[in-house]
């Protein structure tokens, strides 16, 4: 088997997780930022309780304490709709039901009191299991697994053994900034605006780019943005794949916005698109959880990894980037609507820094 595997969907994600977990013996770890009890989140829970691994764990962001299907707990909704309130019992009744079967399952990031640490998220996707390692952008609920994603699994001993220190110290409260040379790439291990001369280094993979980047995220925003220009002014060919319908208006509307200064090529995937992906010169491949957004920068836990694995490489241009060659140019731009996004973002920019080094810094 190769070292590295694109699996292009939930479905491809699931069919290979429950093959190595099957035969896992020593370690079977999850970690998202969603769960919920839903059959995406069944699912997880059935193969774990299946794994002959002796080592079963599960972490989950306090984010699921409080949203569910996008929706928050507290709400109008969870008054007025019986199925809504359904989903938050089901998904409490599956994390007892796992813990009920030997999988130890552990919440991090608690929110706070009235939610003053709600920014404060630990937005990680992962599996260990034993010489596996999965990264990518898929979360624990069907919403998630309906959407386009994907996750790269690595078969890397000292990747593998990085990431389940990384769970380790996540479990035990300690959350890292560091970053580590493994035999296929390079990992990161960001801890928000305590990591910024971290992500200095690796948005220097970026700058350094001579030729061209292509980059697909849902929620793009500053400082990717502004690496981007950068690149785009020493005349590096720009193209961001975005999706057509985002559940997060306010980055639709930012991407469009930016579009019109021309430094970039924008197309649109159809749909709902949650991957993380920048590809730079047809020869460096960076995936991971991040958006490279302003909320991860300053506020959340992340987990990227960067390979120059040539086979990997032609695999994700081959599965991935095929899909979007024909994809039509965005359209949809409202200056009102692109003006506010704008104005909020640079808000958020402006309070988010400061915040992020006083009452809402990292742990």
């Amino acid at each position: 088997m190769a070292k590295s595997n694109i699996l292009l969907g939930s479905n491809a994600f699931m069919e290979r997780l429950e093959e190595v977990a099957g035969r896992a013996k020593n370690i079977l770890l999850a970690q998202a930022m969603t769960f919920e009890g839903d059959d995406a989140g069944r699912w997880l829970i059935n193969i774990m309780k299946a794994s002959p691994a002796k080592d079963k764990r599960l972490l989950i962001d306090s984010y699921s304490k409080v949203v569910i299907n996008d929706h928050f707990v507290k709400s109008l909704k969870y008054l007025k709709e019986s199925s809504f309130r359904q989903e938050v019992k089901s998904t409490h009744y599956l994390i007892e039901e796992a813990k009920a079967a030997g999988i130890q399952v552990k919440f991090v990031n608690p929110i706070g009191f009235f939610g003053q640490k709600y920014p404060l998220r630990n937005h990680k996707k992962m599996v260990v299991a034993d010489s596996s390692s999965f990264l990518g952008g898929i979360n624990f609920s069907d919403h998630n697994f309906a959407w386009h994603d994907m996750m790269v699994e690595i078969v890397d001993e000292k990747l593998g053994k990085a990431l389940k220190e990384d769970f380790d110290q996540t479990w035990n409260g300690t959350n890292q900034s560091r970053t580590i040379m493994t035999d296929e790439g390079q990992l990161y291990l960001f801890n928000g605006a305590k990591s910024k001369v971290l992500y200095d280094d690796f948005f220097d993979h970026v700058s350094h780019a001579e030729r061209s980047i292509q980059v697909i995220s849902p929620y793009i925003s500053e400082p990717l943005l502004g690496v981007l220009r950068s690149a785009a002014a020493k005349g590096v060919e720009i193209e961001i794949i975005s999706p057509q319908e985002n559940n997060k208006s306010i980055f639709k509307n930012i991407i469009l916005a930016e579009q019109k200064k021309g430094y970039f090529k924008l197309k649109e995937y159809p749909g709902m698109s949650h991957m993380k992906a920048v590809l730079i010169d047809d020869e460096k491949l960076i995936f991971g959880s991040s958006n490279y957004d302003l909320v991860s920068y300053y506020f959340e836990q992340e987990v990227v990894f960067v390979s120059e694995d040539s086979t990997l490489i032609n695999e994700f241009k081959s599965k991935v980037l095929s899909e979007v060659k024909e994809i039509n140019t965005a359209s949809g731009f409202s200056s009102f609507k692109t003006k506010k996004a704008t104005l909020l973002m640079n808000m958020l920019d402006k309070v988010g820094g400061v915040m992020s080094r006083t009452i809402l810094r990292p742990h």
